[in-house]
């Protein structure tokens, strides 16, 4: 599978999760789409840290990002964003529990999530770092 059908059958299993939010594969949808959707999820590569043999393309690390955001108002509170993005994380939790259920599974592995720390007056986001990994 490539690295574009693998970041594309993420996208879908996402779908099947979140329902009526969002997801997509194009970062600029986290601005252009925000006022259309309660909760975007925007899947993106990252690149590849590490390679097994040159001439074996499964034998890779291929990172991806996962971020999530949703418009809330000002006088939503810290606790209630941090609540908004636990539930972002059980999303994705979900998403790498479920790996191979519906598919081929991706060897999806999540590194990290890094949260707004209530810094943003008018978002909930959540940047999770993910890889797909098949060492």
């Amino acid at each position: 599978m490539t690295p574009e059908q693998r970041l594309n059958t993420v996208k879908d299993n996402l779908k099947q999760i979140v329902g009526i939010h969002h997801v997509t594969r194009n970062y600029s949808d986290l601005d252009t789409e925000m006022d259309k959707h309660e909760r975007i999820y925007a899947v993106l590569s990252s690149g590849f840290p590490q390679f097994g043999s040159l001439y074996d393309t499964e034998d890779e690390v291929h990172n991806f990002m996962i971020v999530a955001q949703q418009l809330v108002n000002e006088s939503t509170t810290g606790e209630q964003k941090e609540a908004i993005e636990f539930s972002m994380l059980e999303v994705v939790k979900e998403l790498v529990a479920r790996d191979g259920e519906t598919n081929a599974p991706l060897n999806l592995e999540l590194v990290s999530a890094r949260t707004s720390r209530q810094m943003d007056p008018i978002h909930a986001w959540v940047l999770f770092e993910l890889r797909f990994n098949d060492l």
